[in-house]
């Protein structure tokens, strides 16, 4: 089986020149991406309704390449398929805008906030040399560079990134790999949460993300930039401070979350998440000036904790984890799972008063656990009752379930109790 596989975070030590020819690459990157896109509104507007495409677009970027104007030649200096890239991803852009899949169309690239990185797609235009510490680049020769991990399989393509602390080169490979058969035959279920970021249906609980320290040093220097004119070097900076704290912040979320994926797809051949709409859940209240929005302040906090936690790059590793070892990772929707009661099936939203409690308002039950816990139990129960869930048992598979009363683990035939209880269960109208 041939994967497609990523070593990213290789250090690259530049020489002066070599980082400053970097800088530029990732300029020239940016001029072709406003250029042509700046051609395609202007088609837009003198109503062409069709994209002039790709590959027109790469016919005219060979022009403005070997056109004496020195207002683009100085793209020769930049790598052929660099630039290239850029146009690749600029009509990529333009496709899922049209599918639906991105709420805006392309925009234009600041120099101020636009990614510093350029991409070399041929693999014939630069060379990996592990024992030797280097990797050469087109355009720019020999670069020194520490790699983090071995390289597997034949680099098809590298970027160059400046990540806000260091200049880091990722390569993207295809690997041959073995067909894998899942060691555990267990299906667990996981609830999202902020408090805590996962609660699984065995009784593991990921906590949140600890980044208090670095968030408060950023609060700090944005404190500071305040007082800055801006574009003067002091200004400069304090923004190059909140820049590595941002880096920071962001690679200690996915150290955290690679550390638990990477143990914890080991030991179940099924995990099901929650579908979470996390664009919709974290936008915005502010309303607009007619329609003013409510607890704005509020709002503004929850989504920031909603987005430390990082819960769409924990199902990504989960979901292309799982398929590398040979099992699935599943998602369902969340809908009122911590308002149901594990124990009888009713749901309501008095059964959870408070963001931790739980406790059942049907008179003859009276069941009562952590609603992370509860949510986690009944995500399971769903998939479980779904026609995968059903194939799955039937195949031998079992479900990986903590008692919420005694704490104890249940086995696959222990588990259904509940249900069968909720499905003798009378709910009220």
């Amino acid at each position: 089986m041939q994967i497609e596989k990523g070593f990213t975070d290789n250090w690259l030590q530049p020489t002066g020149a070599q980082e400053k020819l970097m800088r530029q690459y990732a300029g020239c990157q940016r001029f072709v991406w406003n250029r042509a896109l700046s051609i395609e509104q202007a088609r837009y507007r003198r109503g062409e309704k069709r994209l002039l495409g790709k590959f027109e677009m790469m016919r005219q970027l060979t022009m403005w390449r070997n056109n004496p104007d020195p207002h683009s030649n100085f793209l020769k200096a930049a790598p052929v398929h660099a630039l290239q890239c850029v146009l690749y991803e600029l009509y990529d852009s333009y496709q899922r805008f049209f599918r639906g899949q991105q709420v805006r169309p392309p925009q234009f690239k600041k120099k101020s906030k636009a990614r510093i990185s350029f991409t070399e797609s041929d693999p014939a235009c630069f060379e990996m040399d592990e024992p030797n510490k280097r990797v050469r680049l087109p355009k720019l020769g020999w670069v020194k560079c520490r790699f983090t991990r071995h390289i597997e399989g034949q680099p098809n393509s590298v970027t160059v990134k400046w990540n806000g602390m260091r200049w880091v080169l990722s390569a993207e490979c295809k690997v041959a790999i073995a067909e894998q058969t899942h060691p555990s035959d267990t299906i667990v279920a996981g609830d999202f949460g902020v408090v805590r970021r996962v609660t699984f249906s065995d009784g593991v609980v990921v906590p949140p993300i600890d980044v208090s320290w670095e968030e408060k040093r950023k609060s700090f220097y944005q404190r500071r930039l305040k007082n800055k004119r801006r574009f003067s070097r002091n200004w400069k900076k304090v923004v190059d401070k909140i820049s590595k704290l941002d880096s920071r912040i962001a690679h200690i979320r996915k150290d955290e979350t690679h550390k638990f994926t990477s143990g914890y797809v080991k030991n179940h051949a099924v995990i099901v998440l929650g579908d979470l709409h996390i664009k919709s859940m974290t936008a915005s209240a502010a309303g607009t000036v007619e329609q003013p929005g409510r607890n704005v302040k509020q709002k503004s906090g929850l989504n920031r904790a909603i987005l430390r936690q990082g819960w769409g790059e924990l199902g990504r590793q989960m979901e292309y984890k799982q398929s590398w070892a040979g099992g699935l990772a599943e998602y369902q929707s969340e809908a009122y799972s911590s308002q149901r009661c594990p124990a009888c099936g009713y749901s309501s939203a008095l059964n959870r008063k408070t963001q931790e409690g739980f406790r059942c308002v049907w008179p003859t039950c009276g069941f009562s656990g952590h609603a992370d816990e509860v949510a986690a139990q009944n995500q399971l129960r769903k998939f479980l009752s779904s026609d995968k869930g059903v194939a799955l048992l039937a195949s031998g598979y079992r479900a990986s379930v903590n008692s919420l009363r005694s704490g104890r683990s249940w086995d696959s035939t222990r588990k259904q109790e509940p249900i069968e209880e909720a499905a003798q269960c009378t709910q009220p109208q």
